[in-house]
């Protein structure tokens, strides 16, 4: 559940930060303690030379290959630049290199639950000025207006949805809670736990326990219809649209984007080489939260302050934890531990849960053993301050944190793709490594929220 994933964009552009209440124009497996930079060297599985992959070898576009890609992706671009119900500042796009260029390969890139492609487009076009084609889809939906409609979200099934709406809403202090609902970063787990034990002095205990899975198994799926693998089924069909291009394929992606990239990885083992991700959402900080959306989405409770011109029902929400789940899967830790991964994440997240983060990244590595590929992660600790939207500098929290560090994150991202490595202490300095491509200074300034 994305319970609290909000930011404010430290510039006067509308429309473009992942959620928002205002807009102004490895250690031990313990989700609080931070590491010291010896701790981080033992998150490093994969650092030995024999277990690091050889350097890419750039490839050379051809003008057919390029027409191909272009003419498969012109069939989604297009369509969305067109519509009727196009979201300002979301449309997808791609940076394609011309033909005779040579190039390390393809990265397919995408930003959080809520974002636009904003979100992701200074890293996207760092790669692409550094030998990368990239193509930055957009998340399942999120190009359109009218969240509603268009982005996944959950609901009642069919056959017991009228009478159990009914039913309800009838409750006064349910509907109270509903109608005077305005933002799920508002909502305190306390508030939420006490609005879902209501369903106890309504005697729909078998309910309750479907809104308590918060493993979103059979309980869950008594109950509710879900339609959390849009996210994974679209991805795919964009991932088939960059198949013309030569070099290797590689997903990167930030929050759902990252929970999203990475399923990918471990789905199609086969075409994607390398996965690098940030705040990957695999779990939500807040299960109670999480069970106030899948209990009162379906009745008609919207998010109202993330995006006041833009309110989305919280059955959207609900989506991201079941995608998270979904990634989760032991099936798909096994695929992950055989491709070389990158997992970022911050001790000071408040939105994805970054102890569960930890062990996934622990379970890969494990899985891995001492012959398998390279596999990288950090945690940002929260002295550093490093926020949950940590890939565009002027993408901050809530409380106004943004990432010092962005500069050396897009070096070793570099660094990863093309090399198969990653220097984690890079990542906790603000000083570019003068060996990778240089990444260039912000031209406008953050300004201070007032």
């Amino acid at each position: 559940m994305a319970t609290s994933c909000k930011s404010w964009i430290l510039t006067p552009m509308r429309g473009l930060d992942v959620g928002r209440i205002q807009q102004p124009g490895l250690q031990s497996w313990s989700s609080g303690v931070s590491f010291s930079k010896a701790q981080r060297l033992t998150v490093m599985a994969g650092m030995a030379a024999a277990r690091t992959p050889l350097k890419l070898e750039k490839v050379v576009l051809t003008k057919r290959q390029i027409e191909e890609a272009k003419h498969e992706m012109d069939k989604f671009v297009q369509n969305i630049s067109g519509h009727p119900e196009k979201r300002e500042n979301a449309s997808p796009y791609y940076l394609l290199h011309e033909a005779g260029q040579a190039v390390y390969g393809t990265v397919l890139m995408f930003h959080g639950f809520s974002a636009t492609t904003w979100q992701t487009s200074l890293l996207a076009q760092y790669l692409f000025d550094n030998g990368f084609n990239v193509y930055q889809p957009s998340l399942c939906g999120h190009y359109f207006v009218n969240p509603d409609k268009n982005w996944p979200k959950h609901d009642f099934k069919k056959v017991i949805k009228e009478k159990l709406v009914k039913k309800l809403k009838g409750d006064p202090e349910l509907a109270a809670y509903i109608q005077g609902f305005i933002s799920i970063s508002l909502l305190t787990p306390e508030q939420a736990k006490v609005a879902v034990d209501r369903l106890k002095a309504l005697n729909e205990n078998e309910l309750l326990a479907a809104v308590s899975d918060d493993e979103f198994g059979d309980a869950f799926s008594e109950y509710y219809e879900s339609e959390h693998l849009r996210y994974l089924h679209e991805a795919e069909q964009r991932m088939q649209e960059v198949a013309p291009l030569p070099g290797p394929l590689f997903t990167v992606g930030m929050s759902m984007g990252g929970a999203t990239a990475i399923a990918l990885a471990a789905i199609h083992p086969d075409k994607v080489a390398r996965t690098a991700v940030f705040a990957p959402f695999f779990k939500s900080i807040d299960d109670y939260k999480g069970q106030f959306c899948k209990l009162t989405g379906p009745l008609g409770c919207e998010e109202k302050g993330w995006y006041p011109d833009m309110p989305f029902l919280l059955s959207c929400m609900v989506e991201v934890g079941a995608f998270g789940h979904f990634v989760r899967q032991d099936k798909h830790l096994n695929v992950l531990a055989k491709l070389p991964t990158f997992i970022v994440q911050t001790e000071i997240d408040d939105c994805a849960d970054h102890a569960a983060g930890l062990r996934i990244i622990k379970e890969i590595e494990a899985r891995s053993g001492a012959h398998g590929p390279p596999h990288f992660s950090t945690l940002y600790s929260a002295a550093e301050g490093v926020p949950h939207p940590m890939v565009h500098p002027l993408e901050a929290s809530f409380e106004g944190g943004t990432n010092k560090f962005w500069q050396s994150l897009y070096q070793e991202t570099f660094r990863f793709l093309t090399e198969g490595t990653v220097d984690v202490d890079h990542l906790h300095v603000t000083s570019q490594d003068p060996a990778l491509p240089q990444v260039q200074a912000l031209k406008t300034p953050a300004l201070s929220v007032a």
